[in-house]
């Protein structure tokens, strides 16, 4: 399905430190609203309305979970829940902008980026490699949950959680197996394609700012300066 609008990848590299930023520097509830909220915003015009719909319910429930068990924390199981969505609610804007890059971005598009950005190859290289080995492990991992279901092992999502040490035989130690394949064969290609060729690369992706970037740009700029991080 296209996409009405876009972004530069080197809008999306800059959303991911200020994602960092986010993520380790300490804001109030209130920054952190408006922050992450301008952060779905983006995700609803450039993501779609799915993905920013469930990351939207995720951090509301975090944010609903942590203030009704304030004051709760003599339980054992309360305290558990209480942390789990304190850790969850702060690493949302990292997993937020984090799949929005993976999505939304090419391969050929950050390597024309990286070494836009005048980055040396033992940088471009792996982050190349790498950026392909997600989508292909998502995939082993579709096929791996497509074979159990065949053979009735596991149907359900809730089934994996009822039994932890099955899901570790038929999913987990598969999944290594196959991603250390993976890993091998996608270095072989790169370095098959010339990846490692020292002479300059030619490349047909050409790509810079537009308006959207510079409003997206100026926005995530002006939060930092309001919030005093630099």
């Amino acid at each position: 399905m296209s996409q009405k609008f876009f972004l530069d990848t080197q809008t999306k590299l800059i959303l991911l430190i200020f994602a960092n930023f986010l993520t380790f520097f300490q804001f109030s509830l209130m920054d952190e609203f408006v922050s992450v909220s301008f952060l779905l915003l983006i995700t609803l015009v450039i993501g779609g309305k799915k993905r920013a719909a469930i990351y939207t319910l995720i951090y509301l429930s975090c944010i609903a979970i942590e203030q009704l068990l304030v004051g709760h924390y003599l339980n054992y199981f309360v305290s558990f829940f209480s942390l789990y969505a304190i850790t969850l609610r702060r690493l949302l804007p990292l997993l937020l902008v984090g799949g929005l890059f993976i999505g939304t971005t090419k391969v050929s598009e950050l390597m024309y980026t990286l070494r836009k950005w005048h980055l040396p190859e033992f940088i471009v290289i792996p982050f190349s490699v790498l950026f392909r080995f997600f989508p292909t492990l998502k995939g082993d991992y579709q096929h791996i949950r497509s074979a159990m279901r065949l053979r009735g092992i596991a149907v359900t999502n809730f089934d994996l959680l009822k039994h932890p040490i099955q899901t570790l035989e038929y999913i987990v130690v598969p999944l290594l197996m196959s991603a250390t394949t993976t890993a091998v064969d996608l270095s072989a290609a790169a370095l098959t394609r010339g990846i490692s060729n020292p002479t300059k690369h030619t490349t047909i992706v050409h790509s810079g700012f537009q308006l959207l970037d510079y409003l997206v740009l100026a926005v995530a700029l002006g939060i930092m300066l309001l919030r005093g991080v630099f």
